[in-house]
């Protein structure tokens, strides 16, 4: 994860990966969203 967060939603898609979105990192509110490929291990910044 490149944004380390809790209180996220997370959410598997058709295609496997996964998208993480929201949630507070430290003690601010991040409005930021990533895909985790698991096939890849790899986190990719995407639109929020």
């Amino acid at each position: 994860m490149n944004v380390p967060r809790y209180s996220h939603t997370a959410s598997t898609l058709a295609n496997g990966s996964v998208l993480v979105a929201g949630g507070a990192s430290t003690s601010t509110y991040t409005n930021s969203a990533e895909l985790y490929n698991p096939s890849t291990g790899i986190w990719t910044t995407t639109g929020s």
